[in-house]
């Protein structure tokens, strides 16, 4: 498990957990090759999954609005973002909203370009929520942009999971999302699974594609964590004239349809 920060920010920590009689909460970091409405998606159900086992879940939300082709607007109505609290205009609990037992909601779009204009400042998330006496076991963060210096902002106890299709396209992503996730992941493999395809030994076969070019390009070790069967629909819009759907007129077309066994796999994975 990789841990950052420096000497003095551990010994915050410690003294926070002493303060406090808690445990810092492990940050679940799952990249994803897939287009940003699935990741979204995939992120929500496993948080709802691993919630469903007893555990205490936030879900950070920080896909922008733009980027996203079937939603029009956040999984749950927010008045506050993370980006926010980090460059200090609004406290932490304000940020983050309880949506049923055991599930917090919180966005996070307003994060990066805080980060970029240097507004944004650390204690991590998971200092923070121990600091407000926030009890929660996971935070799970779906993105389709792992950089290092921005997923640093979330914790000192952070696990990486990459989730990638077998398509080209998807895998020349994934060695992207690899050598930004191998900033903060050195000690130990990074986890990867396999989405679609028409059979496992298809899947199989793009993980050891994927593992070959991490080995020789980035001397980057992954780990498989096997492959999920998914099926693919076609996007619709509506047509507001006629109240018709019709196939999407831009962006993707399809998506992925991810079975229950994806957020079983995934959450197993999480919590073992």
């Amino acid at each position: 498990m990789s841990t950052v920060g420096t000497a003095s920010g551990t010994d915050q920590a410690a003294g926070l957990r002493n303060i406090f009689g808690s445990e810092m909460c492990r940050v679940i970091c799952i990249a994803s090759t897939l287009d940003a409405d699935s990741t979204i998606h995939l992120g929500h159900s496993t948080a709802r999954n691993i919630k469903q086992q007893g555990h205490r879940v936030l879900l950070i939300d920080e896909i922008a609005l733009a980027d996203r082709k079937t939603m029009t607007g956040f999984l749950y109505p927010v008045r506050y973002d993370l980006g926010q609290v980090f460059s200090s205009s609004v406290d932490l609990d304000k940020a983050i909203k309880q949506i049923e037992e055991n599930l917090w909601y919180a966005t996070s779009v307003k994060l990066r370009p805080e980060i970029s204009k240097r507004f944004a400042k650390y204690p991590q998330l998971d200092e923070r929520l121990i600091k407000h006496e926030l009890d929660i076991d996971y935070v799970i963060y779906p993105t389709v942009d792992p950089q290092a210096n921005i997923v640093a902002y979330y914790g000192s106890n952070i696990k990486r999971i990459l989730v990638t299709s077998t398509e080209q396209s998807c895998l020349k992503r994934a060695l992207v999302m690899i050598r930004q996730m191998a900033q903060l992941q050195l000690d130990e493999p990074l986890a990867v699974l396999i989405v679609g395809g028409p059979d496992e030994e298809t899947g199989t076969a793009a993980f050891e594609k994927l593992k070959e070019a991490a080995h020789r390009a980035l001397e980057q070790s992954i780990e498989f964590l096997g492959w999920i069967k998914a099926l693919t629909a076609q996007r619709v819009e509506l047509d507001l004239d006629d109240m018709s759907l019709n196939p999407v007129s831009h962006g993707t077309t399809h998506e992925f349809v991810l079975p229950h066994g994806f957020f079983k796999a995934i959450s197993a994975k999480i919590t073992a």
